[in-house]
């Protein structure tokens, strides 16, 4: 069976980890590629010995000569535009399921978006979504409800372990923040929380990684707070490991979220997480176990300062969150549940 990721960026974040952690997990089952307008990717998918096919932007041109050439009997398409598309070229007599990664703000009422993946979905032999509230805050959830199933992200653990070293940079922040800085991840307050820390604790650095228009928003913040020597952005990392290990937390305030990929990599490494209480992280985060959980701002500086200076809550937490990934985090079951999705949608065809 041969299978083509479709994705609408060519940035490594977190569908895009997801995608090519399953064309790394199934890469003794299934012939896969991974589609994408070139980018950064590029050297990401290299480095994890996955076929890339290369395009300059996502478009139904573009996608009908990738589909010529490769000739898949699947397609997989990530999120919302790739399904769009991938629906366009269904009547070709190729299925494809449709992967919904993040529970948007602009799905849950009534936009020309949600319009249009209503109707592109109905077009899909399976719809997988990595939470519940991906599905059941969408507008045309009735519509679609019927083909969905859930299937919570998990990350492929012999990545990290065979990718880490690829960096030999130190970083030693005692905090840090790791996502796209976009109006999703809510920079403004990430950068009023940490200001907050950083004032109380002069010794301590702050690690920011990754890119996104609201980066001059979170350095007037820091400014104003007059912390911006405790702050360091190291722009986008691919190999992110080593600044994830190496700090003492790791902090989010989402305005929402699916399963973040970067949260399962800080449980891997037993970082403990305090975030306000969103979508997947409520699933993934057990309150004063293995992180914190607070839509108060105060209580999230506590929480961070608290794991700073208490090396044993810290410890603790750490074993916690090791713990509570092993438990969650079966690729196994992944792999025989996404074989399922793949194999009924082809026989379905």
């Amino acid at each position: 069976m041969k299978i083509l990721h479709i994705l609408n960026t060519g940035k490594l974040s977190g569908a895009e980890n997801v995608a090519a952690d399953i064309c790394m997990m199934f890469k003794n089952d299934y012939q896969m590629a991974y589609c994408s307008p070139d980018g950064l990717i590029r050297q990401a998918l290299e480095d994890r010995d996955i076929t890339y096919l290369p395009i300059d932007s996502l478009t139904i041109k573009a996608l009908n000569r990738v589909i010529s050439e490769y000739q898949p009997d699947l397609i997989d398409a990530h999120d919302v535009r790739a399904t769009v598309l991938a629906a366009t070229i269904a009547d070709k007599g190729i299925p494809f399921i449709s992967h919904l990664h993040v529970n948007n703000d602009d799905m849950k009422k009534l936009t020309i978006k949600s319009f249009l993946y209503m109707i592109a979905a109905r077009k899909a032999k399976k719809i997988i979504a990595v939470s519940e509230s991906c599905i059941n805050d969408y507008f045309f959830k009735s519509a679609i409800k019927n083909k969905t199933i859930v299937l919570k992200n998990i990350i492929y653990s012999q990545r990290l372990n065979a990718l880490i070293d690829k960096d030999s940079q130190e970083y030693c922040f005692d905090f840090i923040f790791l996502g796209r800085l976009t109006d999703q991840k809510n920079p403004q307050r990430i950068a009023a929380v940490a200001s907050s820390v950083l004032k109380q604790l002069p010794y301590t650095r702050f690690g920011v990684i990754g890119e996104g228009e609201l980066k001059e928003a979170m350095l007037e913040i820091f400014e104003k707070e007059g912390v911006t020597k405790q702050v360091f952005f190291t722009g986008n990392l691919s190999y992110p490991y080593k600044a994830i290990k190496q700090a003492n937390c790791m902090l989010f305030c989402s305005r929402f979220e699916g399963t973040p990929i970067s949260a399962l990599e800080a449980m891997y490494f037993g970082v403990p997480i305090v975030s306000t209480p969103t979508d997947g992280l409520i699933e993934l985060i057990d309150n004063n176990i293995t992180g914190y959980l607070s839509d108060d701002d105060d209580c999230l500086v506590s929480a961070i300062i608290k794991l700073i200076e208490n090396k044993e809550i810290r410890k603790e937490m750490s074993e916690k969150q090791i713990e509570k990934f092993n438990r969650i985090n079966n690729e196994d079951n992944y792999k025989i549940i996404l074989s399922g999705v793949y194999a009924n949608a082809i026989k379905a065809e």
